[in-house]
This record gives C-alpha cells, structure tokens and sequence, in this order.
C-alpha cells in the first residue's frame, strides 16, 4: 500500500508559471513614468512623444526633457486642464538629444552649416512652445553623438536669443562625415 501512495507521487510535477505582466508593468517603472524621458511624468511624456513622432522618418534620436520647477510635471496627466496648466508653469527646459544611429548622426552633419544645425534644433524647442511651454526663460538643447561625445550645445534666452556652439569639430576626418551626395535629416515634422 505505501509503494502504490509513493508510486503517486512520481506523477505529481510543480509547473513554475511566470506572471502574465499587465499594461501598468510593460512601460512604467515602480516610480509611475520612465525617467528616460523626462524628469517629472508631464516631461516624460512629452519626451517620449517627441521621440515617437521621429521614427516615421527613420530619424533616430533618444530624447529625455528635464523641465523645471519639477513639482510642475507631477500632475494628473488625465485631465487636460491640470496638463496645459503645468506645461505653461515650466520656466526652464534641458533637452537631451543622443543618437547612436549612423544615418542621424552624417544626416544632421550633412547640414554644411552650424546655423543650419542649430535651425535644426530650435524645432525641437519650438514644438516644445507649440505643446503649450510657452512661458520657459531659458533653455538648453544638447546633442549628443554615442554616449560621450556631446557634439553641440544650443541655448536661448530672451535677452541672448540663440546661441549654438559645436564641440567636436562636425567630426571631420572620421568615417561619419557626410560625403557631397549626403542629404540632411528631414525637418521633423512633430504633431
């Protein structure tokens, strides 16, 4: 009798199952918004919605948004008015674009010029204005080429209006210079 109830027991296998993960847990950290993006979750979903709206383009730039005064982003995102509110709250924006994507990188050289370049990036802070950050005195856009190399730094001020300055020399004489024939990156075309 005890050989059959052991014989039983052979039988029985524990099936370890891994938790199905729900919409809340895919994207979002335990903190409520992707940092990645920005640093409040107002400017992390603007950041994310910039970057989304590239890709279209193949254009491949990583975006994150650091809008200050912080407690401005922490809002309730699903009430309109409380967005629009905070977004015009924000008096100062750090934009960081980084790309690791070759094409993006001689695309955005292939603009000959460093005004062409710096026109590319007041875009970025001028859909930023459209989204509703219309009261920010001053802002910073850094572009940034891999991971270390900060390729330019364009800033504006009411009093300075825009200043742009490269850092890297447009990487001439590497293998990322744009040749003649090499178109620059669309304008981005953002909602």
């Amino acid at each position: 009798m005890l050989f059959l109830a052991l014989s039983g027991c052979a039988e029985l296998t524990i099936v370890e199952t891994t938790p199905i993960p729900t919409a809340a847990t895919l994207g979002l950290p335990p903190i409520g918004y992707n940092h990645r993006f920005g640093n409040s979750p107002l400017s992390a979903k603007d950041g994310f919605a910039l970057e989304r709206s590239l890709f279209g383009d193949r254009t491949y730039w990583e975006i994150a948004i650091q809008a200050n005064p912080l407690k401005a982003g922490f809002i309730d995102l699903a009430k309109p008015a409380n967005v629009t509110a905070a977004r015009h709250a924000i008096t100062s924006l750090l934009l960081v674009m980084a790309t690791e994507d070759r094409n993006t990188i001689s695309g955005l050289l292939a603009y000959r010029s460093h005004d062409a370049q710096a026109a590319y990036c007041e875009t970025f802070l001028a859909a930023l204005r459209a989204l509703g950050y219309d009261a920010f005195t001053s802002a910073q856009v850094l572009v940034f080429f891999t991971e270390s190399d900060e390729h330019a730094k364009l800033t504006w001020s009411p009093k300075d209006g825009y200043k742009f300055v490269v850092y890297d020399n447009d990487l001439a004489h590497t293998g990322l210079t744009p040749g003649p024939s090499q178109t620059p990156l669309p304008a981005p075309n953002f909602p």
